[in-house]
C-alpha cells in the first residue's frame, strides 16, 4: 500500500482533458488512473483533496455537481485509491448526485450515518430535514 497522496489537479486534469488531444505535460494522466482503477498502483486521497476537486470542477468549470459526484464517486472505488473513510465520501457523492445539498451537509449526513449518530450541533434545517436531531447551542 502507498502512502503517497493524490493531488486535485491531478484528478481535474483526468476529467477535463480529452485522450485525443491531450497536453503533452498530462499525457501520462490517463494510464495513471487506468493503474488506479486495475488496482496495480495504489494512492491515498484526501478528503480535503476530493472536495477540492468538486469546488474546481463545478465552480471554475461549471460542470453540473450531480455529473461531478458521480465521476469522483466513480474514481473513489477504483481498486487503488485509498481514503481514510471512503464507504462515508461514497455516501457523500451519492447523496450530492440525488439530492439537492451542500457538499458540507452531505458529508455530515454520511458520517453520522455510518456511526449511528442519529444528531448534530447545528442551525441547518436540511441536516434536521434529512434525519438528524438538531442539538440546541448552549
Amino acid at each position: 500500500m502507498s502512502d503517497i497522496p493524490l493531488d486535485t489537479n491531478v484528478i481535474v486534469r483526468y476529467l477535463t482533458e480529452s485522450s485525443q488531444d491531450v497536453d503533452a505535460k498530462f499525457e501520462g494522466v490517463f494510464g495513471f488512473f487506468e493503474k488506479l482503477e486495475a488496482g496495480s498502483l495504489s494512492v491515498f486521497l484526501p478528503d480535503l483533496v476530493l472536495f477540492q476537486a468538486y469546488f474546481v470542477l463545478t465552480s471554475f468549470y461549471g460542470a453540473p455537481r450531480a455529473e461531478v459526484a458521480d465521476k469522483l464517486r466513480r474514481i473513489v472505488e477504483f481498486s487503488g485509491i485509498r481514503m481514510t473513510d471512503k464507504n462515508v465520501i461514497i455516501e457523500c457523492l451519492s447523496r450530492l448526485q440525488s439530492q439537492n445539498l451542500d457538499v458540507v451537509d452531505c458529508y455530515l449526513l454520511g458520517w453520522a450515518e455510518s456511526r449511528g449518530v442519529n444528531c448534530v450541533y447545528s442551525y441547518d434545517s436540511d441536516l434536521e430535514k434529512n434525519g438528524l436531531e438538531l442539538l440546541k447551542v448552549k
